[in-house]
Order: C-alpha cells, then sequence, then structure tokens
C-alpha cells in the first residue's frame, strides 16, 4: 500500500498532465486511508467539475465544507452545482443520494425541500426545510444574514417562512383526527395549546411567572400547588407508605442502582452543596421493569396514580434522594399539562421545597403534594441527614380524560417530528 505522501505525489503529477481520470482512483484511495484528507477531497472536486458530474462535486464540497465551513470559495463551488443538478434533476433524487451518504449536508437538503415542493409535496418539503435550518443553526450557521451564505439567503428566507406554514398545517393535522372523535369544543384547549406551538397563535401565559419550556396548555386553573381536594388518590397513596418506605430501606441497605437524578455538566448546573440522586422507575417514557419487580409495593401503589404515560417522553418517577447539604438550584418543568407529585419517605428537619413568591413547601412524612413545575422551584436539604421522597409525574387535574388522550397523542407526534430532526444532527 502507498503511503499518503507518495499518494498525493503521483496525484499531482498526473494533475499536471491533466490526466485527470488516472488520478481519480488514487484521490478516492487516499480518501479510504484519510477520510477528511482536504488536498484529495480538492482534486476530486476539481476532477469532477471539468466532467459536469455536479452530484459528485456536490457530495465532496458537502463533506469538504464540514472541515472548512468558512471556506467562501467552496460555498460558491457548492451554489452553481446546486443550481446545475437541480437545472438536470428536478426530482431532487441525486440530492437524495447525497443525504443518504451526508445527512448533515444542510446546503443540499435545502435545495432538496425545493425539489419537494415544485413536485407538490409540501409536507416532505416541509420536513426537509426544517430539518436543514436546525441542521445549520445548530452549527452555528443560518442564524442571521452574516452567518448565511449569501448564494443561499433567499433560499434560507423563503424556507424560513414555509416552516412557519408547514407548521400550521401539521398542527391541523395532528387535530383534525381528534375533532372528530371528540368535537372541537371538547378540544378547546388542546386545540389552542397546539396553535400557540406551532405559532398560528401567539404564546399568551395567563400567569408570566408559569414558563413552560415545552408544551403550554392555556384556560387552566392557575394552582401552583394543587389543592389536596382534587387528587382523588391521596388517601389511598399514602396509605402504602409504610411498605414503600421499606421497599427504599432495602434498596439502601443493598446500595441498589442510585445514580444522579441528572447526570454530566446537566447534573452539575442543577445541584450545589451536595448530591440528587434517583432510583428510577420510569423515565423518558421508559419503563424499569426490574425496579418495579423489585419494589412490589411500591410498584403497585404505584398503578393507581393517574401517571402520564407518553412514548419516549413520560412519566418521570423515582424514589428522590437528597444527600445532606444539598440545594437543587432554580428550574422549571416542561408543560403544565402535568404535575409533579410527592409522597414525603424520610425527612429531616430543615428541607424545604420552594416556589419564590408563591409558597414554601415542606415534606411531611407518609403526606403528597403536588406542583406545578412550569413555575421557578428549588429544593434544599438543610440537614445532616438524607432527605428521600418519591416524585412521580400525574395529569394535571383539571384536565379532562379526552385532553388526557389528545395530548397523550399529540406530544408523541411532536416527539417524533423533533426525533427525526435530531436524527440528521446526531
Amino acid at each position: 500500500m502507498l503511503s499518503t505522501s507518495d499518494l498525493v505525489s503521483r496525484i499531482q503529477k498526473l494533475m499536471s498532465s491533466n490526466s485527470l481520470e488516472e488520478a481519480r482512483p488514487l484521490c478516492e484511495n487516499l480518501l479510504r486511508q484519510e477520510p477528511n484528507d482536504i488536498y484529495a477531497l480538492t482534486t476530486l472536486i476539481q476532477i469532477d467539475l471539468t466532467q459536469n458530474n455536479y452530484n459528485q462535486v456536490i457530495f465532496y464540497c458537502e463533506k469538504l465544507l464540514a472541515i472548512q465551513p468558512a471556506n467562501l470559495q467552496l460555498h460558491q463551488v457548492l451554489a452553481r452545482s446546486l443550481e446545475q443538478l437541480s437545472s438536470s434533476d428536478p426530482s431532487g433524487s441525486s440530492l437524495a443520494t447525497v443525504l443518504e451518504k451526508l445527512p448533515g449536508a444542510y446546503s443540499s437538503r435545502l435545495l432538496y425541500g425545493r425539489a419537494l415542493e415544485l413536485q407538490g409535496d409540501m409536507f416532505g418539503a416541509g420536513r426537509q426545510y426544517l430539518k436543514a435550518v436546525k441542521t445549520a443553526q445548530a452549527k452555528g450557521f443560518w442564524l442571521n444574514e452574516a452567518s448565511t451564505a449569501p448564494w443561499c439567503r433567499q433560499y434560507v428566507a423563503y424556507a424560513l417562512g414555509f416552516i412557519n406554514k408547514y407548521k400550521v398545517n401539521l398542527g391541523y393535522q395532528w387535530l383534525e383526527p381528534l375533532w372528530q372523535r371528540f368535537g372541537k369544543t371538547e378540544m378547546e384547549r388542546v386545540t389552542k395549546a397546539i396553535q400557540m406551538y406551532t405559532g398560528e397563535r401567539p404564546l399568551v401565559l395567563a400567569d408570566p411567572r408559569q414558563q413552560p419550556n415545552y408544551l403550554y396548555v392555556p384556560d387552566l386553573p392557575l394552582t401552583p400547588v394543587f389543592d389536596r381536594n382534587v387528587l382523588s388518590f391521596a388517601e389511598q397513596y399514602e396509605s402504602a407508605t409504610t411498605s414503600i418506605q421499606a421497599e427504599l430501606k432495602q434498596l439502601q441497605e443493598q446500595s441498589k442502582d442510585f445514580k444522579p437524578f441528572q447526570e454530566g455538566e446537566e447534573g452539575k448546573s442543577l445541584t450545589a452543596g451536595g448530591a440528587w440522586d434517583a432510583y428510577f422507575f420510569y423515565r423518558h417514557g421508559k419503563t424499569y421493569t426490574e425496579h418495579l419487580a423489585q419494589c412490589p409495593a411500591t410498584a403497585q401503589a404505584l398503578s393507581q396514580l393517574p401517571l402520564v404515560h407518553i412514548r419516549e417522553h413520560a412519566p418521570e418517577v423515582c424514589f428522590s434522594i437528597m444527600q445532606p447539604h444539598t440545594h437543587i438550584l432554580p428550574h422549571r418543568g416542561a408543560t403544565n399539562s402535568r404535575a409533579v407529585l410527592h409522597l414525603g419517605l424520610d425527612i429531616p428537619d430543615h428541607c424545604r421545597l420552594n416556589l419564590p413568591g408563591i409558597a414554601e413547601l415542606s415534606w411531611q412524612e407518609g403526606k403528597i403534594f403536588a406542583f406545578d413545575d412550569t413555575y421557578l422551584h428549588e429544593a434544599w436539604n438543610k440537614s445532616d441527614n438524607t432527605r428521600a421522597v418519591i416524585l412521580a409525574d400525574i395529569w394535571n387535574p383539571y384536565l379532562r380524560e379526552e385532553e388526557q388522550i389528545a395530548l397523550t397523542e399529540l406530544i408523541e407526534q411532536i416527539g417524533l417530528l423533533n426525533q427525526q430532526t435530531k436524527a440528521v444532527l446526531s
């Protein structure tokens, strides 16, 4: 096998003698050895440009731009090649092939979206425009005029407008079957929530202190802390406290699978002074079957709760352990469609959950409370002992069953859309 330097030397000689087709396999060989070799990529672009192989030019340009994103000359070559390929292949099939190999090629995806739109595939175009914009912006491009190459500014501006209409239309596509099943009147709050999410309706918060970072359901009673009388399961759940405490104690004695509630940098930014650990029964829609089997009394008690079961989203249910002198820093939750339910298990003095400017709550052993975590909240354990509760995501008690069903389906649809975009970004 020839070394990298020998390959480069041979390619240079062949290019100087205009032996392009002999140089091509050597460039490809060099790329197999060094997948991001700039000289090989640049030379292949040069070779394919002379032969009007625009799909290959685009492929190698996109690959090189991932290494040299600010190369303006390369952007210009890509722009001309995309325009040529769009004319010769209006179906966009060649661009689709490029994207299969390079899903992060946001410029090619932008033009692929345009091809789909011209063919009348509006939802397909919307998906591609959305993926293109999110991918570019995640890499620091298309955030404003300065971060957008001149050739594609008009395309990006158009795509942004199209995305707004696409999201509105997508919202109606999601809502129509729900209106047919339950009626528009029954779905009024859900409809407004989706219209706010898609941007058709402005996001207007009834209480500005309440700031969900995912989905807001309007017209619900403003209840930062829920009255006990709307939690119909309260006494039954509290009656299981002794059995739940016994299972928690057994786990702690066996050092069973307690992990940081949030790992990595996110976890570090969420706590100060001590540690916040958890033993999960459910998280992000995943069921921890072994953990439920380990704690049958707890599992039985949880099965009686109105937990929010949404694929890949909810619920979050766990033994929540605050080590001594831990401060869980102020933060907010995702949506007011849920309430966060706490049952006190092991509660030393000097422990509080605080909703700044609203209420300071004290856990009590064997007692529950539920709050709306879209309000800013924090918690602390200023004692020398461990604080333990079991927390669970339940439906906001003021949502009707039909609304719970509708929101489950809608959040899964939103999640699928976001998942498709994340697959491109990863």
